[in-house]
């Protein structure tokens, strides 16, 4: 049986409007955005160099016995050696420090050095057998008001978390548990409890932060979060890892107490 010419010209159309249908029809990737594709691109850049920090401490109760409690951080590689950054107030006070890294490994953790002004602390992992992933510093002078940023953190425990956001503000001066945090990065990207030593990074996958702090009446994110310059962390770190600037306080200290005792002798 032949189609009919008016048949035919109907059929033909059906098959080229299938053909192009298909042709053209989205692949799952070439469907996302290009933002959305760079935000994929950063975290899977990023994700492996934060990690979650698991405290241990010990408080007393009423009949002063010790009860151990367990806090949450997050904290960000500095180097392969298992050095990592993370904030102070997230490992003060801690009896015992673990770390979980992004393929679910845990490993004891020690402090390093501290720097309790900049709520800022180093501690470090022997991680045997694992390749551990730098972060790529960026540049937090540079950071301009609006730019996209991204957070990287263990917030309420639930690890690898990325939030997305921009920079809010710049220079901004907290007061913190009695101390003040100056020149510090405002953010809106959702920070909550657990976000605290994760990174702040840059479209480009680049540390331009620490996660440090939230201003909200419920303790929870309202969209002001703040973080420490990356430049900041920098500056802090050598002298926190150093062992000449780590104890050089204290050598100045006992110059200092033996100066002031040879006096003391002298005037006898």
């Amino acid at each position: 049986m032949s189609l009919l010419p008016a048949h035919q010209a109907l059929f033909r159309n059906v098959l080229v409007g299938l053909f192009f249908s298909v042709a053209l029809l989205p692949s799952t990737a070439s469907s996302l955005l290009r933002e959305e594709l760079n935000t994929i691109a950063v975290y899977e850049k990023v994700s492996s160099s934060v990690v979650n920090v698991v405290t241990t401490t010990v408080l007393y109760d009423f009949f002063y016995r010790p009860v151990p409690q367990e806090g949450a951080g997050s904290g960000v590689i500095l180097s392969a050696d298992g050095t990592i950054v993370t904030n102070y107030h997230v490992v003060r006070g801690a009896k015992a420090i673990e770390v979980r890294l992004a393929d679910g490994s845990r490993w004891p953790a020690e402090v390093v050095g501290t720097a309790p002004e900049d709520d800022l602390a180093v501690i470090r992992i022997q991680a045997e057998g694992r390749d551990l992933v730098p972060i790529s510093l960026g540049d937090s002078d540079a950071l301009e008001v609006g730019q996209k940023i991204y957070a990287l953190g263990n917030p309420f425990g639930l690890g690898q978390t990325l939030t997305a956001g921009h920079v809010s503000q710049l220079k901004r001066s907290i007061r913190d548990q009695g101390r003040v945090l100056e020149d510090l990065i405002q953010v809106d990207a959702a920070i909550n409890p657990g976000n605290s030593g994760g990174a702040l990074v840059d479209s480009q996958g680049r540390l331009v932060g620490i996660n440090t702090a939230i201003l909200s009446p419920t303790g929870t994110n309202v969209g002001i979060g703040f973080a420490i310059p990356v430049n900041r962390v920098k500056a802090a770190v050598p002298g926190m890892t150093s062992w000449w600037n780590k104890y050089l306080g204290y050598i100045l200290a006992g110059l200092l107490a033996y100066w002031i005792w040879k006096r003391i002798a002298r005037l006898r």
